[in-house]
């Protein structure tokens, strides 16, 4: 029995030392596992932040590159600004002398037209002169009666002998600054019989005398005359020409009247 209890003894004493060896062995083999996986994180946090860097450090590089090319195209656009400014200002100049030069051509169109009319003119006051259309009309008074009268029948519509009266005013001497009113009415008695060609010739003879009473109001009928017979450019280029010639009179206004119904 004694030998039974003592090899019990001994193995079990061998049994609590193989025990604690293999306890002190795992211990070991645990702590080393940590250590290891401890230092392999640190070398993948190292990574990271090099890597990180490393972007960092592209990124300013890249941002700086953006920064020269943004002032770069805002010098370009600041010259384009520049360059878009002065040729407006060009374009503007340009449109204006354009604008210039077509109512230069207008009024050179209206002043070939009188002169055409004021030699035909001179050509009738010749042909008077030589016995070939005098006037029954030879003094002052009775130049103011004959056309007194003549208003008389224009205003009760009896045109025709109207025009008559007005065209034997239209070649007497005896009153030089009212012989433009006449040619006037003879154009006022053509435009109301509707003989429109007649009207325009009646009122550009107006226009050729130095100084006349009846040049606005000639203007402007000459301008209707012309619409009447269907130029409207004509019209226009009329009424153009007296607007400029004389801005701030009453014909002026109607003349923009007219225009703006074109």
């Amino acid at each position: 029995m004694k030998r039974v209890l003592h090899r019990a003894s001994f193995l079990l004493v061998a049994l609590l030392f193989a025990t604690n060896l293999l306890l002190s062995g795992c211990g070991t083999s645990e702590e080393a596992t940590q250590a290891s996986k401890a230092s392999a994180d640190s070398l993948n946090a190292a990574s990271e932040v090099q890597k990180l860097q490393t972007e960092n450090a592209q990124l300013k590089k890249t941002n700086a590159q953006l920064d020269q090319d943004k002032k770069a195209l805002n010098a370009k656009v600041a010259d384009l600004t520049s360059k878009l400014g002065q040729s407006s200002q060009q374009w503007q100049d340009l449109q204006d002398l354009q604008a210039r030069v077509n109512q230069l051509d207008s009024e050179l169109t209206v002043q070939k037209q009188i002169n055409r009319d004021l030699s035909a003119r001179s050509a009738d006051m010749e042909k008077s002169s030589m016995g070939m259309g005098h006037s029954t009309v030879t003094t002052r008074a009775q130049f103011k009666q004959k056309y007194d009268a003549s208003l008389k029948l224009f205003r009760s519509r009896s045109y025709k002998d109207a025009l008559s009266n007005f065209q034997d005013l239209s070649m007497s001497t005896a009153d030089p600054s009212m012989v433009s009113n006449a040619f006037y009415w003879m154009g006022e008695c053509y435009y109301a019989t509707q003989k429109y060609s007649d009207a325009v010739k009646a009122f550009q003879s107006v226009l050729t005398f130095h100084k006349s009473y009846k040049e606005g109001a000639a203007y402007i009928m000459l301008g209707m005359s012309y619409l009447r017979l269907g130029d409207k450019q004509q019209a226009k280029t009329t009424w153009e020409t007296l607007i400029q010639k004389h801005p701030k009179s009453q014909y002026a206004s109607k003349a923009k009247e007219y225009l703006g119904q074109l």
